[in-house]
């Protein structure tokens, strides 16, 4: 009796102690410092005038937040602006942080090369700085080619994204994988074929789409408009390929705060088998 008594109260401390460090994990904060970064324009060759404009901020707490984003090109106080239509994500899960983003399109840029300096500003007035290089050549060709959408109107909410990537001398629209920024809003996750833009608003929009390649990473931006249409109105969508895996290398690993309490409960589960087997 005295055995089993001790088994339980070793079962239940272990337990507790499980609880514990479970606990701990998922309060755990896994992000070093409040980041600010410039999404689009990267640093590349632009073969256009017009280019989207996208700032982020990644906090590691929702407040105090961002109220605003700051740009200025090339030092010139005439192309310098504040953004205060900042967008908000305060993050479905532990692994994903408060992200607060803001954008517009830089138009009737001059040839040459540029930087641009952007900085965020929060509600207690602290402030976060970011720069990025780039080129404007209008005689530069990109491989990158946007199918759809195009520079028009449609009437309809539902539109094909149709793009290829073809550089001299390898697979004809070949691309390791891609993505875009819709109107500010970055959709992070990687797309590697055609799909389509859902639920579009009516009104003007800006799609700024990007591919990595082995010789790089190149993009293009395309302004488009959804007119007023009847709910019923759907766009056909293209015929797409099944989404290959991610490149190779790439792995998905369980984080320990789902990990924890799997243990916890397994390890109850197999005490109380234990002590009703031994008790028959």
């Amino acid at each position: 009796m005295k055995r089993t008594a001790l088994a339980l109260t070793l079962t239940i401390s272990v337990l507790l102690i499980a609880g514990t460090l479970t606990v701990e994990v998922a309060n755990a904060n896994f992000l070093p410092n409040d980041t600010l970064t410039i999404t689009s324009p990267s640093n590349k060759v632009y073969a256009t005038t017009s280019i989207q404009l996208t700032i982020t901020a990644l906090k590691k707490e929702p407040t105090p937040e961002i109220v605003s984003f700051t740009y200025r090109l090339d030092e010139n106080p005439n192309v310098t602006d504040t953004l205060t239509d900042v967008h908000k994500s305060l993050g479905s899960s532990l692994l994903d942080y408060p992200q607060f983003w803001a954008g517009t399109v830089l138009n009737n840029l001059p040839e040459g090369n540029h930087t641009l300096k952007a900085y965020s500003t929060d509600a207690l007035g602290e402030h976060m700085y970011a720069s990025v290089d780039f080129v404007i050549d209008t005689s530069y060709t990109s491989p990158l080619s946007v199918v759809s959408p195009q520079n028009t109107t449609y009437t309809t909410t539902v539109v094909p994204l149709t793009f290829a990537c073809r550089e001299e001398g390898k697979y004809d629209g070949a691309f390791s994988y891609g993505g875009y920024v819709l109107d500010g809003i970055d959709c992070s996750d990687y797309i590697y074929g055609n799909s389509s833009l859902t639920d579009l608003s009516v009104g003007s929009h800006t799609i700024h789409v990007t591919v990595q390649t082995e010789s790089g990473v190149f993009s293009e931006t395309v302004q488009f408009s959804i007119s007023q249409t009847p709910d019923s109105t759907v766009s056909p969508s293209p015929s797409t390929e099944p989404t290959p895996a991610p490149p190779e290398g790439s792995s998905y690993s369980i984080p320990a705060f789902v990990i924890g309490p799997v243990i916890v409960i397994a390890a109850g589960i197999g005490a109380l088998l234990y002590f009703k087997k031994r008790k028959h």
